[in-house]
């Protein structure tokens, strides 16, 4: 499998990617934040569709992507310009000759978020901007956290429902301890807004100051909020500020207009500024990228704007990059800056899923609980010929680095859940039940005012030989049919010769939806949409 990039190539990809010209709370809030009553709905709605700059005319939304290429008064299609980086799909590994297997795991979900968007629009789905994992991890599964520890760990075992040669599928979920929203640990929260003319559209900046309200109708009274703006150059719009203040966090959202190029570099230095001042070793530390990962770096220089994602993510204030919009998007860069920066990269598209990543899931998004997480499994080459980890074909790391406390990993926050899976050839004659591996979880526990040190932590689990009788359970069967869309519209070579087809999978998401799986009914219409792109 290709490893993650070097921090080298991503300060190449900073440098080669240009754009131009482009009051009071009640005790109910002090423990969980919200009721303060902002309409953050309304800065989304309020935002023109397709807005542009000086005398040019609004664009209409349902032009085709023909009509608007090449066409200098309307923005890109939201198919064109886009960059995506294929990182190739794993084959099958001898056992015999490779029994480990070992991965960071991750958290991510932009491209399955991506993907989404695009389908919606009725274009298709860029293989090169599939990442398996991360479409599974966009569904939830009903893997129960923790009774101890920050990660639990469990395995499941069924056949693989796009081949018929008895191959088993395993999969492999880690779950993150949850916190209670009442007993979350206070947050400093640094958002760092793209404000380039790239941005001037709904799904963009106005999703944006959305989400910025959302934050601040969310965020408990004693937290604090920040904001920094970047265009040509990066301003400062609001210094660290306690929630409690909504007049000065709604000034600093509604001066949030497009106009300029854009110089990312400078607008994440000067995030990364301001919340070291504010940083505090008892509190979250947070900065989030909103962008649209188009990135002109200027005459600043790119590599210390890598060293410095990846010192204060050791430092303890990490990175969440979250993306809006398609046409001219960088997808590839939004990805490896969260990778970076300890972090994780989500997509957002519309208002719901704003309201869904810095609402309902706030404290999962803000709460760190586990670093440098990452997962073995060991087979048993006597009972297994070959395997294929599905996915997580950049996040490979060397078998022997499972141990070493300084390996740089994944990381998990409260409540977090991480699902792997593999295709597994057993040796002929293994019965139903019989131990064929183990499957391992290790990271180092993410304590408040804790240096991360050397002291790792380990939960372990054995893996099971499936019964050919037996019916799946629900959740693999997701999965399943959630991995294999992926990699169907990926055009992954394990897929060529299975004749497996998009009507095929509808029919294995519809009976999901019948048995009223969570998440299935999104999927049939996923799968419905790209039956319609072609």
């Amino acid at each position: 499998m290709t490893p993650r990039l070097p921090a080298a190539t991503i300060a190449a990809l900073l440098s080669a990617t240009l754009l131009a010209g482009c009051s009071g709370t009640d005790d109910r809030e002090d423990r969980d934040g919200g009721g303060r009553g902002i309409d953050a709905r309304s800065y989304y709605d309020d935002y023109p569709e397709v807005a542009m700059d000086g005398d040019l005319a609004l664009a209409s939304p349902m032009q085709s992507s023909s009509e608007r290429r090449g066409d200098p008064a309307l923005p890109p299609a939201p198919d064109e310009d886009d960059v995506f980086v294929d990182h190739d799909t794993s084959g099958y590994v001898s056992a015999a000759d490779d029994p480990l297997s070992t991965f960071a795991l991750d958290v991510d979900t932009g491209s399955y978020g991506v993907a989404r968007s695009l389908l919606r629009d009725g274009y298709r789905v860029p293989p090169a901007s599939v990442r398996v994992e991360e479409w599974v991890n966009a569904f939830a599964y009903a893997d129960a956290p923790p009774t101890g520890g920050d990660l639990g760990i469990t395995t499941e075992t069924g056949l693989a429902p796009s081949l018929e040669d008895g191959t088993q599928l395993v999969r492999v979920g880690v779950a993150a301890r949850e916190v209670p929203a009442a007993e979350r640990p206070r947050v400093n929260v640094t958002l760092v807004v793209d404000r380039s003319g790239s941005m001037d559209i709904r799904n963009r900046l106005g999703l944006v100051q959305s989400s910025l309200a959302l934050l601040a109708d969310r965020l408990r009274s004693d937290d604090t909020v920040s904001v920094v703006s970047f265009e040509d150059r990066a301003r400062p719009i609001l210094e660290p500020t306690p929630i409690s203040d909504t007049d000065a966090i709604l000034a600093a959202i509604d001066e949030l207009e497009p106009g300029g190029s854009t110089n990312l570099a400078a607008g994440l230095r000067l995030g990364y500024q301001q919340a070291r001042e504010a940083f505090d070793p008892d509190a979250v530390n947070i900065v989030v990228l909103a962008s649209d990962g188009v990135a002109n770096v200027g005459s600043t220089g790119p590599h210390s704007i890598v060293d410095l994602i990846q010192e204060e993510g050791a430092d303890g204030i990490h990175l969440v990059t979250v993306g809006y919009g398609m046409g001219n998007y960088n997808d590839h860069l939004m990805e490896q800056l969260a990778d970076l920066g300890d972090g994780f990269y989500a997509y957002v598209d519309d208002f719901d899923e704003a309201s869904r990543l810095f609402g309902a899931d706030l404290v999962t998004t803000l709460t760190p609980v586990a670093a440098d997480a990452r997962t073995q499994v060991a087979f048993d080459p006597g009972l297994v010929r070959s395997y294929r980890l599905v996915g997580y074909d950049d996040r490979s790391i060397a078998d022997g680095d499972f141990t070493d406390p300084g390996t740089d990993a994944g990381e998990l926050g409260a409540g977090h859940h991480a699902t792997a899976l593999y295709e597994v050839r057993l040796a002929p004659g293994v019965a139903p039940g019989t131990v064929i591996g183990s499957a391992a979880v290790r990271w180092t526990s993410v304590g408040l005012g804790r240096d991360r040190g050397d002291h790792q932590e380990e939960a372990r689990t054995e893996v099971v030989a499936a019964d050919p009788e037996a019916p799946p359970s629900y959740d693999l069967g997701l999965a399943a049919t959630v991995a294999d869309l992926a990699e169907v519209l990926k055009h992954a070579r394990p897929y060529d010769d299975r004749g497996l087809t998009l009507d095929d999978l509808l029919v294995r998401a519809q009976v999901l939806a019948a048995a009223d799986v969570p998440g299935a009914e999104e999927l049939v219409e996923v799968v419905r949409e790209a039956i319609a792109a072609g």
